[in-house]
């Protein structure tokens, strides 16, 4: 019999994936990365995630990646939440990042979501990240810095008494707002990451350069420059990322490009390849809770890297 559970925790949902002798069974919750919510809201979420998958008695091995993973003491305390939950189940937490790369012996995976990461490993084991140092300090070119980049040229031009323009007008209709004015409150009364990397798309449509997808109503066809400049500027930090893995691996790729944000904006594709010349870049079109489930299975083989439940992990948790 074979018993398995991935979770792929990213920075704005939880997804669990449970496959037991092929029958699978699947839950979609709220965020539970440690970082961005705590260890109360994560724990509710993990909860919600599980209640929707039956008696976990039977669990074999968890794997769960997870945005926000970054240190051994994040990594530990969302270990001991699953094993809490899974008593008698082995149990590994890796970043979000490696669940994009199961399967390759190497290659880098690339993450514009919520938050932006590079993640590396080569064919020896070695690891490299860049990137990911969350909002306060980075996550450059994902969908919130974006977002949050829009808000900025559209307060700077009502500033400067200029009226709205392309963006602006963009920003301020996927916000429901009337005008300009009310912009910086809502920022500030909607401080939510998750929200801000919603509204990049607003953005992103006005840079495709495809009449079709770029135009708006009342709006002209084609490419508009400032949104184009917001996305050129996104496609530079991440081709950043990517390059800085690929150097100190010292590997040719390939790039794997994930998140929410890069995954559904054929433009910001385009605009990565245009700056990673060379660099054989693919879209992940498998959902990454299924590498999850991958590396699940993998952990039932090799425990090297799993937590191992002992007598007294099943008599704390029944």
């Amino acid at each position: 019999m074979s018993d398995l559970l991935g979770l792929d925790i990213g920075g704005s949902t939880t997804r669990a994936l449970r496959c037991t002798d092929g029958v699978r069974r699947e839950t979609r919750t709220g965020s539970a990365n440690l970082a961005s919510v705590g260890d109360a809201r994560a724990g509710a979420a993990l909860d919600a995630a599980l209640a929707g998958l039956g008696d976990l008695s039977g669990v074999q091995a968890v794997c769960a990646g997870a945005a926000g993973a970054d240190s051994p003491a994040t990594v530990a305390r969302l270990t001991a939440m699953l094993a809490a939950r899974v008593p008698r189940a082995r149990v590994a937490v890796v970043h979000d990042t490696e669940l994009m790369l199961a399967g390759l012996a190497e290659g880098v995976a690339l993450i514009s979501g919520t938050g932006s990461v590079a993640w590396g490993r080569r064919a020896d084991g070695t690891q490299v990240r860049a990137g990911g140092w969350g909002y306060l300090l980075g996550d450059e070119g994902s969908g919130w810095w974006v977002a949050r980049e829009a808000v900025r040229h559209a307060l700077g031009r009502h500033d400067r008494g200029l009226p709205p323009d392309a963006v602006t007008a963009a920003l301020l209709q996927d916000c429901g707002l009337p005008h300009c004015d009310a912009l910086l409150d809502h920022v500030y009364g909607r401080p939510e990451r998750q929200y801000w990397a919603a509204r990049a798309d607003a953005v992103a449509r006005l840079a495709d350069t495809r009449a079709d997808v770029g135009a708006g109503p009342g709006l002209a066809p084609g490419p508009d420059p400032v949104a184009a400049d917001l996305l050129g500027r996104a496609a530079d930090a991440l081709a950043g990322l990517a390059r800085c893995v690929l150097d100190r691996l010292e590997i040719p790729g390939p790039v794997v490009l994930g998140g929410g944000f890069a995954v559904h904006r054929p433009v910001l594709q385009d605009l990565l390849r245009a700056r990673l010349p060379g660099v054989p870049l693919t879209v992940l079109r498998t959902d990454p809770v299924l590498g999850a489930l991958r590396l699940a299975q993998d952990l039932v083989h090799d425990p090297a890297h799993a937590h191992d439940p002992t007598p007294t992990d099943s008599e704390d948790h029944p």
